[in-house]
């Protein structure tokens, strides 16, 4: 079996249709949860939070006859350091197919359906991490155009959605005036002293930051990005997002945050997939869908296999890594 026929194979049976199982309405929301929290997709333990949340849209969408909804936050571009930057590649592509999976256990038995919301970050990395406006479009139109494609792939009863945070602004300006407003009177409150930082945060904000001349010449310039990083999730647009996650969207992440339910990207990857790049891993005559990660990539050894795939349009998919 070639990539490219193995790829083909796993996109044909998303639409493949499941005998549909009747579920008593007296357990129908418990068999929901049971399908959501599924250690078949679920790589971690699920918090406290993400549990009474699950539990309250899952009662919600049910008491209505409407579909459950899910969304994921993400950081809205490729990451720069990667030559697959600005658009997307197989890793937007594996994750959208994997969590198209994770709805499909659900929508075989709940008719009403399941949306899914890719809510990208992309006013907030322009500036957080020096990538320009250009290369955030460009991942937004490589991103929308993969959903558009996959449409034809996707059952009924299944709808994919990409919403970005620029879209709550009338203009840019704007959310650079709360986001100040913001810092400002996160300063005042610490009677001015920046965050404090774990190591781990450090290698992460190097990883993502593009560094403009001369920002590296300030010892604080870490903290004082991670300011505005904190920033960014009191602005008024993302706590109102935050606040459906109690009575309309369940939260899922490819990795362990706060009321979110860990999902990974791939069955095998729990990896961000704007920050990783998609590939296969070749077992025998058998692939496994992978994103893996900047460290992961420079270890990696791998070939390149040609993939031709009718319609699936952008710079990144006339090949793919499989690794060895």
């Amino acid at each position: 079996m070639t990539a490219q026929e193995y790829i083909t194979a796993k996109l044909q049976s998303l639409s493949e249709s499941e005998e549909i199982k009747h579920i008593s309405s007296d357990s129908l929301e418990d068999t929901i949860y049971a399908k959501v929290m599924s250690k078949k997709f679920r790589k971690l333990k699920a918090d406290d939070v993400a549990i009474k949340n699950a539990k309250t849209v899952i009662h919600n969408s049910v008491t209505s006859n409407e579909p459950i909804t899910f969304y994921t936050l993400f950081g809205g571009n490729k990451l720069w350091r990667f030559d697959e930057a600005p658009e997307i590649d197989w890793a937007e592509l594996f994750v959208v197919m994997y969590y198209v999976n994770y709805l499909r256990s659900v929508t075989s038995f709940y008719s009403p359906g399941a949306k899914f919301m890719f809510y990208s970050q992309n006013i907030s990395v322009e500036r957080l991490n020096n990538v320009p406006y250009s290369e955030t479009e460009s991942y937004t139109k490589s991103f929308n155009q993969l959903i558009d494609w996959l449409k034809q792939y996707l059952p009924n009863n299944i709808e994919l959605t990409y919403h970005q945070h620029a879209e709550e602004y009338k203009n840019h300006v704007d959310y650079y005036a709360e986001i100040e407003a913001i810092k400002e009177k996160m300063l005042k409150e610490s009677n001015g002293k920046l965050p404090v930082m774990s190591p781990e945060q450090h290698v992460a904000t190097e990883l993502n930051v593009r560094l403009k001349p001369g920002q590296s010449d300030d010892p604080m310039w870490r903290e004082k990005v991670e300011l505005e990083h904190q920033a960014i999730f009191k602005t008024r647009s993302l706590q109102k997002l935050f606040a459906e996650e109690e009575k309309s969207l369940i939260s899922v992440s490819p990795t362990p945050y706060t009321g979110c339910i860990a999902l990974g990207s791939t069955k095998k990857s729990l990896a961000k997939f704007w920050a990783g790049v998609g590939a296969l891993e070749r077992s025998d005559d058998k692939f496994t869908e992978l994103v893996i990660t900047p460290k992961q990539l420079a270890a990696a050894k791998f070939d390149w296999e040609d993939v031709n795939i009718d319609g699936l349009a952008g710079k990144n998919f006339s090949k793919i890594r499989v690794l060895k």
